[in-house]
């Protein structure tokens, strides 16, 4: 979920959106990092609770993207040394990385529904994230194509691309582009499939 924040803040202050962004900078730190903290040092994965916080005070002084790429590569990495730090089998396990990509799922249809209440959006915030959460499910899943057979590994494409019209950007279309039935079908077909696992 760290991941996921942290891609659609990218995409938000690269579309000039500095402002919109500064908020899922600070989620990965404020939301997640802090009740992971103690599995974290029970598994002894580093403490890179610093390089989330560097990250979030480089974009708080604006400026071109360039300038902060390397804070965000730096947090990048360390999110990803900590996933890594789960046993070896799991990472080849079709099954456990289908349930990492539905938890990332389900997350974001949450998130949707918070986001919008009758053919509104209510919450932007909530909207973006959900963004996040599904494209950081689809590059897992992308990453992970070779646990897939070909013919599933096409259907679950298929179906996350049809899932991510919902999401066109990381700014928020004026209404919405699929009612809350629509995605959930959308998502079911995702989650079934992966489910299947």
């Amino acid at each position: 979920m760290m991941k996921g924040h942290l891609a659609v803040a990218r995409e938000l202050y690269q579309a000039g959106e500095q402002t919109a962004a500064q908020p899922h900078f600070g989620h990965p730190l404020h939301e997640h990092y802090e009740p992971l903290e103690p599995a974290f040092e029970n598994r002894g994965v580093a403490n890179f609770e610093g390089t989330l916080e560097a990250l979030v005070e480089q974009v708080r002084e604006g400026g071109d993207w360039g300038g902060h790429a390397d804070a965000y590569s730096a947090a990048i990495s360390t999110i990803d040394a900590a996933m890594q730090d789960v046993d070896g089998e799991l990472r080849e396990d079709v099954a456990f990385q289908s349930r990492v990509q539905l938890s990332l799922l389900r997350q974001a249809m949450h998130e949707y529904e918070e986001a919008v209440d009758d053919g509104q959006f209510v919450n932007v915030l909530e909207y973006q994230d959900s963004r996040g959460f599904v494209l950081t499910a689809k590059s897992l899943f992308e990453m992970q194509s070779d646990l897939y057979d070909d013919e599933s590994y096409n259907e679950l494409l298929a179906a996350y691309e049809d899932a991510l019209k919902a999401w066109p950007s990381a700014e928020a279309p004026e209404k919405p582009v699929m009612t809350l039935g629509e995605l959930s079908a959308a998502m079911f077909k995702l989650e079934s499939e992966l489910g299947e696992y």
